[in-house]
């Protein structure tokens, strides 16, 4: 009978632990959105000739904050489909 009753709350502790990892995609989002902004804005700031600019800081913190909100959001759409299977 005991060693049911652990097999019993292994399983239900596992359980607990998939049920925890909901927002896997969201932090992988993020990171990659931050990185991404950053290369983005440093093409644009490149391009336009923006990088001794007072300009360019601005355009850097914009793109880096528009990358994460996209990751953020492409990364909820991932996790909301995974656990929906």
């Amino acid at each position: 009978m005991s060693k049911r009753n652990n097999i019993n709350k292994d399983n239900s502790y596992n359980n607990k632990n998939q049920e925890n990892d909901n927002n896997h995609y969201v932090g992988f989002g993020v990171g990659v959105g931050l990185i991404g902004g950053c290369l983005f804005a440093t093409i644009i700031g490149v391009v336009f000739g923006l990088m001794g600019d007072n300009l360019f800081p601005m355009v850097m913190a914009l793109a880096s904050g528009f990358g994460m909100l996209m990751g953020i959001v492409i990364g909820a759409v991932m996790d909301n489909n995974k656990n929906k299977v």
